[in-house]
């Protein structure tokens, strides 16, 4: 179910954004990969997860941590994109580092038990 709910919020802001031409290049921006980089995060979120209950005794405080820690980790590969290929605009940039962020947020809400961790 995390997967579906982020793969609809992202597919819907990737829509928006090369719709309303808020993205500038669309070599990186692009449909298939939204859904496959969507799919790697929440599966990636969920396996976390999965070992975290197993292997801690406040797996969802620690979750949280570790999605937060993981979320800004998952810019970098954006910000090198910018740096080292020719071509990749700051629009595209700051639109693949939002589509990091649904996913995340929908992890953070479905996964545990209790929502943020509190």
């Amino acid at each position: 179910m995390t997967f579906i709910i982020a793969v609809i919020v992202n597919l819907t802001l990737g829509w928006v954004a090369l719709t309303q031409g808020l993205v500038a290049s669309t070599e990186f921006f692009q449909y298939p990969p939204i859904v496959v980089w969507t799919l790697l995060g929440t599966a990636g979120a969920t396996g976390v997860y999965g070992v975290l209950t197993r292997r801690s005794t406040t797996p969802d405080r620690m979750f949280v941590l570790l999605a937060i820690g993981a979320l800004i980790l998952s810019f970098l590969p954006n910000i090198g994109l910018l740096l080292a290929v020719e071509g990749v605009t700051t629009s595209e940039v700051i639109g693949l580092m939002a589509l990091h962020v649904p996913p995340a947020i929908v992890a953070v809400l479905a996964l545990p038990d209790t929502p943020l961790a509190q």
